[in-house]
């Protein structure tokens, strides 16, 4: 269900960054950066009849996201590797959100994961190319819950935060180029492993609290191969 009463967000950004070229091609860069949201947009649910769920967007008063930021591209002949370069990039974040009432749930930003992993290994030497990439997300709330009071023996009435849950991403490439000629082969999510999504929560019942999680969806993607053949004129 849509919302019209929905409003524009906004968005401060703070940046303070250093940044260091070594040579040609290559960067080391530090970042510490702070973002401050007005109204951020965010995919909920909401409770219609006392028992049906409804999807929908919601505003909520404002948000802080603030961290460090890690940029590196760096030829690894230092190393004796001269053929071979490493790519990385790395952020880890902290967020938070603020609302206009009481009744929600603390929690990070929809869709803001705590820390983002990004990395390769590159090979190039004589028309020959090759690369290896491993990416992976830190766990981040896809669909954001609410609170609603108690039952009459006290447990808490919640509708539990859902969670996409961390997964490791392998990715692997190789080409040559033959005078105008080029052939790529490539296999993406070498792991295949499964897209893992869950509803957290603590439910608080008479004198102590229950950590329970509970699998909402799950699903194996597979893994993709590439083959090309390209000319250029």
């Amino acid at each position: 269900m849509g919302n019209y009463d929905l409003k524009a967000a906004y968005i401060q950004n703070y940046d303070l960054r250093y940044e260091w070229y070594p040579s040609k091609g290559e960067i080391v860069s530090i970042a510490l950066f702070y973002k401050k949201f007005k109204n951020p947009i965010e995919w909920t649910y909401t409770v219609a009849g006392g028992t049906d769920l409804i999807y929908s967007y919601i505003n909520a008063k404002g948000a802080d996201n603030y961290g460090i930021e890690i940029d590196i591209r760096k030829n690894l002949g230092f190393i004796g590797l001269e053929d071979f370069s490493l790519s990385f990039n790395g952020s880890f974040i902290k967020s938070k959100v603020t609302f206009e009432e009481d009744n929600n749930i603390d929690r990070p930003m929809q869709g803001q994961s705590p820390y983002l992993i990004n990395t390769g290994i590159f090979y190039n030497r004589s028309g020959w190319s090759a690369a290896i990439l491993y990416n992976r997300i830190g766990k981040r709330i896809v669909g954001v819950g609410n609170k609603y009071g108690t039952g009459a023996d006290g447990s808490s009435r919640n509708i539990p935060n859902s969670y996409e849950m961390p997964r490791n991403s392998l990715d692997l490439s190789f080409g040559k180029k033959f005078g105008h000629w080029e052939v790529k082969a490539s296999v993406r999510d070498i792991l295949a492993e499964r897209y893992l999504f869950k509803q957290i929560e603590d439910i608080t019942i008479p004198d102590k609290t229950k950590h329970i999680e509970e699998v909402t969806r799950s699903y194996k993607p597979g893994r993709n191969f590439n083959l090309s053949i390209a000319y250029s004129f």
